[in-house]
């Protein structure tokens, strides 16, 4: 006949198996496992969207320290020979040389703009402006069709450190 006190001591073992627990009951606390629902393996990870103001629950958001050094970022967007932290517009139908400017900026990134795919990116290449500050310049030609409105340039180096001009390049 086995003791009451080997019961007493497998039950809240056999119990955390049996919901699931993972970690050592303390004196009312749980350690140990981490997280809701234990240890085990990483999942794979789900793309939260989150904007301005909004909050989000019950899930872990990592946000890392930039790799590049300087931190790319384009403050400066224009069209032709000048830039100014406004942005610039640009036509249907026309082809234009678009121009950012600011720390970690090189005509080795990658150049996306925000939309339906109609303004076509070619002849991505480094330039400095008159104060020394380094830049990117490509030329953009815009569809005669192309949907009107605020696009943001995004620029993406070789270590993945992506900065954006939002709103900055208007399709009129």
């Amino acid at each position: 006949m086995k003791s009451n006190r080997w019961y007493a001591l497998c039950l809240p073992f056999l119990f955390s198996l049996l919901t699931g627990c993972s970690g050592v009951s303390n004196g009312g606390t749980t350690t140990g496992g981490g997280g809701s629902g234990g240890g085990g393996a990483v999942g794979q990870p789900v793309i939260i969207g989150v904007s301005g103001g909004q909050t989000s629950s019950g899930v872990d958001i990592a946000v890392t320290s930039p790799a590049s050094s300087p931190t790319p970022n384009a403050e400066n967007l224009g069209t032709g020979n000048s830039a100014s932290n406004t942005g610039a517009t640009i036509s249907q139908g026309t082809t234009a040389t678009v121009l950012l400017f600011g720390p970690g900026l090189s005509g080795n990134m990658q150049v996306t703009i925000s939309g339906p795919g109609d303004i076509a990116i070619s002849n991505i290449q480094s330039i400095t402006s008159t104060d020394n500050t380094p830049g990117i310049s490509f030329t953009a030609a815009v569809a005669l069709n192309a949907a009107l409105g605020a696009r943001t340039v995004l620029l993406r180096d070789s270590k993945d450190d992506i900065t954006s001009f939002t709103g900055g390049l208007e399709v009129q």
